[in-house]
């Protein structure tokens, strides 16, 4: 395992996350063929990911269970590719070009400079997306309206006791294939809400976005093996 740098880094990694980097291609099932629809649409969820490159959003995470003592929430925006993401939040700014990771911290002033390390605690959307239907059963739930939008609610369940989450719900825009909130529940209990928006996918990025330019005047500390 990597070195932990001494700094509260939300776990906003999922969300890698944290992006259904989805096509476009309207729901095909009759809804009264609930496991037609479901099986469509968890088919399009996972091919369609795989043509997507980039995407940008904004997100809201909260995380809840009977053994935090508060709820965690984090707010911000969110730009990643497979390899790369920059993280933007009112605090922190988290960036990662596959090979290094800077966390600047701008209530202390410090940039926390360290090398690339795969969390294999983390949860990757994308990659969640591109191979649920392994390890969980989908459900058709319903449509809902969500900012004023028509929704399909997906229900995956574990098909046996090694899979990450109980239970996880994703909520597709039908105008888009987009999804746009997700719930998860661990093994631990820990029921995780993701809920995005202003999502671009593919957008047109700087060939440096996923380099960090160290502030003048601030603290660094340089945790790389090198450094």
């Amino acid at each position: 395992m990597h070195r932990r740098f001494p700094v509260c880094r939300p776990s906003i990694l999922i969300l890698l996350l944290t992006g259904a980097l989805l096509g476009s291609q309207p729901a095909t099932a009759q809804q009264d063929r609930p496991e037609l629809r479901a099986s469509e649409l968890a088919q399009r969820l996972s091919e369609h990911y795989d043509g997507i490159a980039s995407m940008r959003l904004r997100f809201v995470q909260t995380a809840t269970s009977t053994f935090m003592d508060t709820d965690e929430r984090y707010a911000g925006d969110l730009v990643f590719t497979d390899t790369s993401y920059r993280i933007e939040t009112s605090n922190q700014t988290i960036v990662s070009d596959g090979i290094t990771t800077w966390v600047y911290n701008r209530g202390q002033d410090q940039v926390i400079i360290n090398d690339f390390v795969e969390d294999e605690g983390a949860f990757s959307l994308t990659t969640f997306l591109r191979s649920f239907s392994e390890e969980y059963l989908s459900s058709w739930e319903g449509t809902q309206t969500l900012d004023g939008q028509r929704h399909d609610r997906l229900r995956l369940l574990p098909k046996n006791g090694l899979a990450a989450f109980r239970q996880v719900d994703l909520w597709v825009r039908q105008s888009d294939t987009l999804v746009t909130r997700l719930i998860a529940v661990d093994l631990n209990d820990v029921r995780m809400v993701f809920d995005l928006s202003e999502i671009v996918v593919n957008p047109p990025l700087p060939t440096d976005y996923f380099m960090f330019e160290v502030p003048a005047d601030v603290d660094v500390v340089d945790l790389r093996e090198d450094g």
